[in-house]
């Protein structure tokens, strides 16, 4: 902006000079024109000199990691947040190939004997840096000691292979999520837990480490007063979820069923099959339920704020974004370019209910989720 105002600035002289007519000489004007000339060329100059630069700093952004391979293997996408996540992963993982020049392998498997071939797939191939999402952890213990073995730097991301550590892994907060649930839910219910119990059914995931750090979290910090009617475990499954709750809802007693208030969950698609069980619910008891939680703040959420179908009931999610996984690259690139990562990292995670989720819709954690 700065050059460009110099050259406004000497051809404004020019038009001075001459509007002044007679006062001033021809030498005087000449001399002023020979200056605006000047800047201009000097502005051109600099500019082009610029835009050189931008070109080499690109070039060698481009030219910096060739020949370096960074190898990436995930779940395959059996539900919602998997297939949300492989996106932004896929994504994130071209977009830094093209532009700092590595080469890239990446594999999907469904299967924790799949994740394993395809990690020993990868580790032919020499990798500079392993990315490693396990479907389940301990099943991914020995492939995720193959790779240390061959002296490949792991990242480990969202589920945690216990008792191994790897290079390094990252993670929503998965703790946080559940502590955060249970304190919520004593403050939601605190004049019914000062009265007696508060029924409550919890919905997991599956068996890794994601729902274990959530569930512990939650009941470590919740009321004593809360009285665990039932669990489940859906897979993440919004179709088990449905199945599940419209089981209870009939095969159990009409006091157990009136028992419930709230129900603890794992996700937010697990949420969706329990709402279109109880609006499918025609039975002889009533549904007490005040209070349904979810993880991972989606679009489909923030619809039941205000079109849930059922009255009386209110919602609450932790934001958990498929886009998270976009970090983890991002620590890959940082191996590549010879930097020393910490043992951990642990993306924060925020609560979002009626009062707040449209603020979080304008959010940009919210449009980058959906930027794809």
């Amino acid at each position: 902006m700065k050059k460009v105002l110099s050259v406004v600035l000497a051809s404004a002289m020019v038009l001075s000079l001459a509007a002044c007519g007679g006062q001033q000489t021809a030498a005087t004007t000449a001399a002023a024109t020979e200056a605006a000339t000047e800047a201009a060329a000097t502005a051109g100059t600099d500019a082009a000199t610029e835009a050189a630069k931008e070109e080499t700093t690109a070039a060698e952004a481009t030219a910096d990691l060739k020949g370096k391979m960074m190898g990436v293997v995930t779940p395959a996408a059996d539900h919602g947040f998997t297939a949300e996540s492989i996106q932004h992963c896929e994504a994130e993982v071209k977009a830094l190939a093209e532009k700092y020049g590595f080469d890239y392998k990446f594999m999907t498997a469904a299967e924790s004997g799949e994740q394993s071939n395809a990690v020993e797939t990868i580790l032919a191939l020499q990798p500079d840096v392993m990315i490693l999402w396990p479907v389940t952890g301990d099943e991914l213990r020995s492939a995720a000691q193959s790779v240390q073995d061959a002296g490949v730097p792991l990242i480990i991301y969202d589920r945690l292979i216990e008792g191994f550590e790897p290079t390094s892994w990252i993670m929503g907060d998965n703790d946080a999520i559940g502590e955060g649930a249970g304190k919520y839910f004593s403050e939601y219910f605190k004049e019914d837990l000062a009265a007696g119990e508060v029924g409550i059914l919890e919905f997991k995931g599956d068996s890794s480490t994601v729902p274990m750090q959530r569930s512990n979290g939650f009941w470590n910090t919740a009321d004593k007063n809360f009285k665990l009617i039932q669990d489940f475990s859906t897979d993440w499954s919004q179709q088990i979820a449905m199945e599940q709750m419209e089981s209870f809802l009939n095969t159990k007693s009409v006091e157990e069923i009136e028992s419930i208030k709230a129900i603890f969950t794992h996700d937010d698609e697990i949420v969706f099959g329990i709402v279109e069980a109880l609006k499918n619910y025609n039975g002889p008891a009533n549904i007490n339920i005040k209070l349904i939680s979810g993880v991972s703040g989606g679009e489909g959420f923030m619809d039941l704020f205000e079109n849930s179908g059922l009255e009386g009931i209110d919602f609450m999610t932790y934001t958990f974004s498929p886009s998270m996984v976009r970090d983890a690259v991002g620590l890959g690139l940082k191996v590549l370019q010879g930097e020393t990562l910490d043992s951990s990292y642990l993306i924060p995670t925020e609560m979002i209910d009626k009062t707040d989720y449209k603020e979080y819709m304008e959010s940009d954690l919210y449009k980058i989720r959906y930027s794809l």
